[in-house]
């Protein structure tokens, strides 16, 4: 590795831009929701408003060379929707920076932007605006997307202030759906947000959550990023159908679920499943939050491995 140019590992990078809130929250007081969310949120005319931005690149979330330019679209926005969901908020509206490979063409790219533009729709969240330009790259579509709380539900934290954990020692941890495998089988481009699971669970006194977030790196990175100490269930996982063994091992590392993960209290009537018949979406409590010990997987056949240890790495962007 070249010691001037080393790899950017995304953890390492959040935590040092964690590390500057308490000076953004004194230097801009309408800032109520710093990095280290789903989303960020600030004061605007009197209303709380919440905004993310994500990306989706060739060779990266995609491959331009089997994948339908409809389903290339739709994920530029669901893969943003999800963290709205993640916030228990509701969309507003969207806006998209998109780079053209040179030789793309009008049809194509025409047809990529009424993806993006009907998926948005569907979901109740237009898409107002954006920029477009040509490169020599690949195709790079980034939406920054705008929500707002539903009426009476406030949005749904990772961390509280000074960015301590909010989930507590004893709470049960859940999942939505399904995990694992989902490139092979293409969720990663068909997948719902789950908006109204995550207004239906916040919206409850009982069953709101103490913590959420976007579950789209998988439990091996997503999971220490909202508490500190756990143990994590591997024979309850609710793994995709067609994942290869150890699927438990695939549902915890391979990412690219958007999902729902959060905690509620352990007493908390968190529903197996919300939705009807067949379009319901399992709620399984995967594991408990600890006081100690890091996040410890107990496997199938109930050995304990730390989940550093368990060779399952998850989704990590590096360079």
């Amino acid at each position: 590795m070249n010691p001037y140019n080393p790899a950017v590992r995304e953890n390492d990078l959040l935590q040092h831009i964690y590390a500057a809130n308490p000076g953004l929250a004194t230097a801009f007081p309408g800032v109520t929701i710093p990095p280290g969310d789903d989303m960020g949120a600030i004061e605007f005319g009197g209303r709380t408003l919440l905004v993310a931005a994500d990306q989706v690149i060739n060779r990266v979330h995609f491959d331009l060379t089997r994948t339908p330019l409809e389903k290339i679209g739709r994920k530029a926005i669901t893969r943003n929707l999800s963290d709205v969901a993640a916030m228990a908020a509701r969309p507003a509206a969207a806006v998209a920076a998109v780079a053209l490979p040179r030789g793309f063409g009008h049809d194509r790219a025409a047809a990529l932007f009424d993806a993006m533009r009907l998926t948005g729709e569907s979901f109740g969240c237009p898409l107002i605006g954006g920029d477009t330009a040509i490169h020599d790259g690949p195709l790079s579509i980034s939406v920054t997307v705008l929500a707002e709380p539903w009426d009476g539900v406030e949005p749904v934290r990772r961390r509280g202030e000074d960015m301590q954990q909010l989930p507590r020692v004893g709470d049960a941890i859940y999942v939505t759906g399904e995990l694992g495998n989902s490139f092979a089988t293409g969720h990663h481009l068909d997948f719902t947000p789950r908006l109204e699971l995550a207004k239906f669970l916040a919206e409850n006194p009982a069953t709101r959550p103490t913590a959420m977030m976007d579950l789209s790196d998988g439990l091996a990175q997503d999971l220490p990023r909202l508490v500190a100490h756990a143990e994590l269930q591997a024979r309850v996982l609710p793994v995709r159908e067609g994942t290869p063994e150890p699927r438990w091992h695939h549902a915890i590392g391979d990412g690219e679920d958007y999902e729902l993960l959060f905690t509620a209290a352990a007493d908390a009537p968190i529903p197996d499943a919300f939705g009807e018949d067949d379009d319901a979406v399992l709620i399984t409590r995967v594991g408990t939050v600890t006081d100690a010990g890091g996040i410890v997987v107990i496997t199938p056949e109930n050995q304990r491995v730390r989940l550093e240890d368990s060779g399952a790495g998850g989704w990590e962007h590096t360079s």
